[in-house]
């Protein structure tokens, strides 16, 4: 069996700053997942699936982006069990004051709809309407760099603005990064601020890449050697972006896709399945089933 990699980001109940985004699970649906994945897989971590010495049945469990649940989560959760993940975060929304400045884009953006109407924040931005949050952000948002992005989230606080972020999930703090690796959690590279590899110039990539890995590092007192495409899309791995990360120690690279790994486009790249409320019983179609259907018509579309 090939390795399988499974992909959480919140858990825990979302508020407006993550409705509409699709990276919510229910504390309960989770312990549910992690019941049986331990039951039916060997959970390993990112030491055993570099050296390729995989047992009869890997998973690898990651998380995205910089939401302090996972910490919890770890600590109450996957550490009694002595289970291992990989955690990818975003060092320019981790912070001790909890201000906007913390925001990612995204939970702008979600925010600001959430709130005041979808309709209304691209009237705000003087850009067609777009039909969900997920289109805003997959198509629109996906064209513009880190710097872009900042005018962007400018704009729609200083139209909407500001947020009450009592009502946003917490996010991690510079102290819960040590503490994630002490409780079996490996701290990887998911960009500064959470943005569209595809659309950045080559300083945006020094310091989205570059400077996140070095910031984590000092962060978390340990070598990051892994790297998560913000979106997961591979489109987003561009050939510049992967010669910045396997140049700068990145040893293992992260999409989603749901495909299987046993068709992978590289060896250092590994597809991940994203969980949220799934139940225990469907976990095998959507785990293994259904990623060996999407390899097949990705290749015959290919």
């Amino acid at each position: 069996m090939s390795v399988i990699c499974t992909l959480h980001h919140h858990v825990g109940a979302e508020g407006p700053f993550e409705r509409g985004l699709n990276i919510a699970s229910a504390r309960d649906a989770y312990e549910a997942q992690i019941d049986r994945l331990e039951r039916d897989y060997d959970v390993i971590d990112l030491d055993t699936l570099l050296a390729g010495r995989l047992p009869r049945r890997p998973l690898l469990m990651t998380f995205d982006d910089a939401f302090r649940s996972v910490l919890d989560v770890a600590r109450c959760v996957l550490a009694p069990r002595g289970l291992p993940a990989v955690f990818f975060v975003n060092p320019g929304l981790v912070g001790d004051s909890g201000g906007e400045e913390e925001l990612s884009l995204d939970s702008t953006l979600a925010w600001a709809a959430n709130t005041a109407g979808l309709e209304r924040v691209c009237a705000a931005l003087g850009i067609r309407p777009h039909r969900s949050l997920g289109t805003l952000i997959g198509e629109e948002m996906a064209t513009r760099g880190a710097e872009a992005r900042k005018k962007v989230k400018a704009q729609v606080l200083a139209a909407f603005g500001p947020p009450d972020l009592s009502g946003r999930a917490p996010l991690l703090r510079k102290e819960d990064l040590p503490a994630l690796r002490a409780l079996g959690v490996e701290i990887g590279n998911h960009t500064m601020t959470h943005v569209h590899c595809r659309a950045l110039s080559e300083s945006e990539t020094e310091a989205e890449v570059l400077d996140a890995k070095h910031q984590l590092e000092a962060l978390a007192g340990g070598e990051v050697r892994a790297f998560s495409v913000p979106y997961g899309h591979e489109r987003d791995l561009t050939p510049e972006l992967l010669g910045v990360l396997r140049a700068s120690g990145h040893r293992a690279i992260f999409l989603v896709h749901a495909r299987s790994n046993g068709h992978r486009p590289a060896p250092d790249v590994w597809y991940r399945t994203s969980l949220h409320d799934e139940r225990p019983k469907d976990l095998p179609k959507k785990l293994r089933y259904m990623p060996l259907l999407r390899t097949l018509r990705h290749q015959v579309r290919r």
